[in-house]
């Protein structure tokens, strides 16, 4: 399973490879999973609506950095 996790920031790193949504937009798991290479149905549902939520609610000059770890079942 991949557990998801993020962080609301107003000051994102843009200078490397880091999966960040910005405000005005929804966290879209097929991208997050493409970019990583992931299979997206290994990752929690849960997780997965709860970073839509947080994205939702950003306010302007926010973004949200998505993290993720495997956990072995």
């Amino acid at each position: 399973m991949i557990k998801l996790t993020y962080t609301v920031t107003t000051a994102p790193d843009l200078s490397g490879f880091i999966f960040y949504v910005e405000e005005g937009r929804i966290f879209d798991a097929d991208d997050y999973a493409d970019a990583y290479h992931l299979n997206r149905h290994d990752m929690d549902a849960e997780d997965v609506h709860n970073a839509q939520d947080a994205s939702a609610r950003l306010m302007a000059g926010e973004w949200l950095l998505v993290t993720h770890e495997s956990i072995d079942e």
